[in-house]
């Protein structure tokens, strides 16, 4: 069992990758079952393979949306909704222009919105306290 700093178990816990551009934040809709529907940046479960967080980021962004990305700081980590118990929000940085290409067993649709788009979107109980956090000046990932 691979342990992190706070007793968060990497085999039940995920994160979540922030993607700012130009002001928005990447987000995809939910098209498995669990939460169909809902929207959230991309996301996953780590797992056995992953050595830490920042590995499963750069994993399940690339699975789900094409993106090459690159960690750069955990905003915050917090209990989680479904399928872990702690989730990991970290910040991260697309380098150059690219293209997204959507796994759609994960996600049906994608976008680029605000905060106050995002927050007017059907969200994980978790992404949009997120959010809120975000626009009450909490978190400052937009500079």
């Amino acid at each position: 069992m691979i342990k992190l700093a706070m007793d968060i178990d990497l085999n039940s816990h995920g994160v979540v990758a922030v993607i700012v551009k130009d002001g928005k934040f990447l987000m995809i809709k939910e098209a498995q079952k669990l939460l169909n529907g809902h929207w959230g940046p991309p996301h996953g479960v780590c797992s056995p393979e992953d050595v830490n967080e920042e590995a499963t980021i750069i994993r399940k962004t690339k699975s789900e949306t094409g993106l090459e990305v690159i960690p750069i700081k955990k905003i915050t980590t917090a209990s989680a909704d479904t399928k872990v118990k702690t989730i990991s929000f970290w910040l991260t940085e697309m380098p150059g222009e690219q293209n997204i290409f959507l796994d759609e067993a994960a996600a049906s649709e994608y976008g680029w919105f605000t905060i106050e788009e995002a927050l007017n979107l059907p969200l994980y109980p978790g992404t949009k306290k997120f959010f809120e956090n975000i626009k009450n000046g909490k978190f400052l990932v937009i500079e």
